[in-house]
């Protein structure tokens, strides 16, 4: 059998295995729209640990990691850092959430921001922001999926080809099983995953160095300076690391699936064992970037795509059963939180702009049908603009971090502060999403700042709390205390 085909077998076994594998709670019985959207409210600890982890083991873990790591040295380490942070603010703010949600029956993010405030448009608002930027970063796993499958097929199969097949199944497994469909296919993508990463990134320093230290000093020796900030970047250094460390950590879990993935679990003490045991997870993201680090030092010539790093590697290196096995795990790591991000928007889309709208009064189970197609619709539309125009939306991308982490004020002083006011909401999101697109738009990403490179969404996050406080502070009255009171209770 050759490389070829034998590569090609194993990553279609993942594919079509975890693929019945998300369809099955679906077939089971017919779901309600609480049941589709956010699993019944029943997960327990491994379902909810699954479906939580499964958003940090993406396209980018996968790809990025070892691309940043090849391409740009020392900064990389600040992926290390912020899912551990972010963990500390999910113990706190995720507890919190879940309890309002199952006692109001909230089922999303703007759900949660319109329960608070008191306020239909402020939700509306929150979704169409949420919608802007999670089409993106679904294009992202679209991509990531294309150029993975197109390699580790030996340019057998094109990205095309290889995104109209993954991703129809994706939407199958949605549109049937919805949340509890996309975590019992996590448990498949994670352990995969695991398995892929920390073999490959140890074999592969000792195999060519003898050990990972010794790899270490070949890089210092070749390229001193490349593995401290600010690397190989001009203006990557402490300063950007810090408040990017500070933005990604609060910014986190404000990506909108996160909401309705905690709507999901059970208890709180489900959210607050897994927010104490998943920097466990951290610990893996090392491995893609070992990889990087080999990649830079064995591969000539120099790589063009640098996220190709992973995948270049492994297909010069070991026999086609080998990067069967990377490209199948990487093909979970593009579809599995893909699922989970056009499960999001849909919801997002029927429930806070549509229900909200032109379709107030709609009953759950006619927005559960009204979902289920918007899925379909969401992938066409997803899978056009990554075969079509592949680089349109890349500058909004870029802004996707920096833009949900606007949403922290709103969400977390709305959750604990009983002044935090409609009016202030307003004020301090449009605030932060103006700058976030002015800054990053106009390439004044990292804002040099007194001698200091910030990350521009850094900066308008500041800005965004100061409004948000002051405005609060003015406006708030007995009334709205008392209603924010309620809300929270």
């Amino acid at each position: 059998m050759s490389n070829e085909t034998m590569a090609l077998a194993i990553i279609f076994a993942f594919v079509i295995g975890t693929t019945i594998v998300g369809m099955i709670p679906g077939m089971n019985k017919k779901m309600s729209l609480e049941e589709w959207a956010v699993g019944g409210r029943s997960f327990g600890r491994w379902l909810n640990w699954f479906i939580l982890a499964g958003e940090i083991y993406t396209a980018f873990a996968f790809l990025g990691g070892s691309g940043w790591a090849y391409a740009r040295g020392g900064p990389t380490f600040y992926i290390l850092g912020y899912g551990a942070l972010a963990y500390v603010v999910g113990y706190y703010v995720l507890p919190s959430i879940a309890p309002i949600g199952r006692k109001h029956g909230l089922m999303t993010q703007p759900d949660l921001v319109e329960h608070m405030y008191d306020s239909r448009w402020l939700g509306v608002l929150t979704a169409v922001i949420g919608v802007a930027f999670l089409i993106p970063y679904l294009q992202l796993q679209l991509t990531g999926l294309g150029l993975i499958i197109e390699t580790c097929s030996y340019g057998v199969i094109g990205r095309v080809p290889a995104m109209l097949i993954a991703f129809t199944m994706v939407a199958a497994f949605v549109y049937l099983s919805g949340l509890k469909g996309v975590a019992s296919t996590a448990v498949i993508k994670d352990v995969t995953m695991i398995v892929a990463v920390v073999f490959f990134g140890l074999w592969l320093p000792y195999h060519f160095f003898g050990g990972v230290g010794n790899m270490f000093e070949a890089i210092d020796a070749a390229k001193p300076g490349f593995l401290s900030l600010p690397g190989g970047t001009k203006n990557l250094d402490v300063s950007w690391a810090m408040s990017t460390l500070v933005l990604t950590s609060l910014g986190f879990y404000m990506w909108p699936h996160f909401s309705a993935n905690s709507f999901s679990a059970k208890s709180p003490n489900v959210l607050r064992h897994n927010a104490i045991y998943l920097p466990l997870y951290q610990i893996c993201l090392i491995f893609p970037m070992l990889i990087g680090f080999c990649a830079l030092m064995v591969l000539t010539p120099a790589l063009k795509v640098p996220d190709m790093a992973f995948m270049t590697i492994v297909q010069q290196v070991f026999p086609g059963w080998a990067l069967g096995l990377v490209g199948g795990a990487g093909a979970l790591a593009c579809m599995i939180p893909a699922a989970d991000l056009i499960l999001s928007t849909s919801m997002l889309f029927t429930r806070n702009v549509y229900g909200r709208t032109i379709g107030v009064g709609t009953p759950p189970e006619t927005q559960r049908n009204i979902a289920r197609v918007v899925v379909l619709v969401l992938t066409a539309v997803a899978l056009a603009l990554a075969i079509l125009t592949p680089n349109m939306l890349v500058n909004l991308l870029l802004t996707g971090y920096a833009g949900v982490t606007q949403f922290f004020p709103m969400i977390v002083l709305g959750l604990y502060w009983k002044r935090a006011t409609k009016v202030g909401a307003y004020c301090g999101v449009i605030v932060g999403e103006f700058l976030v697109f002015f800054l990053m738009l106009n390439k004044m990403d990292p804002l040099g700042i007194m001698g200091l490179n910030l990350n521009a969404g850094f900066v308008a996050l500041v800005c965004n709390f100061v409004v948000f406080t002051v405005v609060s502070m003015a406006t708030s009255t007995p009334a709205t205390i008392e209603q924010k009171t309620k809300a929270i209770s």
